[in-house]
């Protein structure tokens, strides 16, 4: 896809998400942060509670070109690598706070990719924040990294997509306090 169609559905994605949220910010059935009404049998059982981040794992073909790229562009380190059988092995990246697994999976393979990237169903990429996106796209920059820019309406950089060698889609935003 080119730059202008992902900037294109990416703009309608977010013009989206804020007209649902004004329509449902004002809602008069429901105040911001009210959970959906449910009609499972164990509606009233609460939530997990305590959830944390831990990691997200990434399938891919070639590990070792793989996390470079991780090492080199967003700084992550090898932590370990393990083989679970002949065929199946992987690699621990960390970064403080957070972890990526690369796994190898003999006989895998990527499906092909839908245009636009939304159209598939299931998670679509890995979010981290930084609180100066100029400054991060700025060391993106320095790396020769392919990236798709988001801006606000006074210009300043909000979003910034890049892609892993195998095309595992990264976004890197602005902290955005919940």
């Amino acid at each position: 896809m080119n730059r202008s169609k992902r900037l294109f559905v990416v703009s309608q994605f977010l013009l989206g998400s804020l007209v649902a949220g004004t329509a449902w910010s004002a809602s008069p059935q429901m105040e911001k942060g009210t959970p959906i009404p449910s009609t499972a049998p164990d509606a009233n059982v609460p939530p997990v509670s305590g959830l944390v981040p831990d990691h997200a794992a990434i399938s891919v073909e070639n590990m070792d070109l793989v996390a470079e790229w991780y090492q080199r562009i967003l700084g992550f380190k090898v932590f370990s690598r393990f083989t679970a059988s002949p065929t199946f092995s992987g690699m621990h990246m960390v970064i403080p706070g957070y972890r990526i697994d690369l796994i190898k999976i003999a006989g895998s393979k990527r499906p092909p990719k839908p245009d636009p990237i939304y159209m598939q169903q299931g998670w679509v990429h890995v979010v981290f924040h930084v609180d100066d996106v100029a400054m991060a796209w700025k060391e993106l920059q320095a790396h020769h990294v392919d990236i798709d820019v988001n801006k606000d309406d006074s210009g300043t950089p909000i979003q910034l997509l890049l892609h892993d060698p195998e095309g595992n889609e990264v976004e890197i935003r602005r902290n955005l306090t919940i």
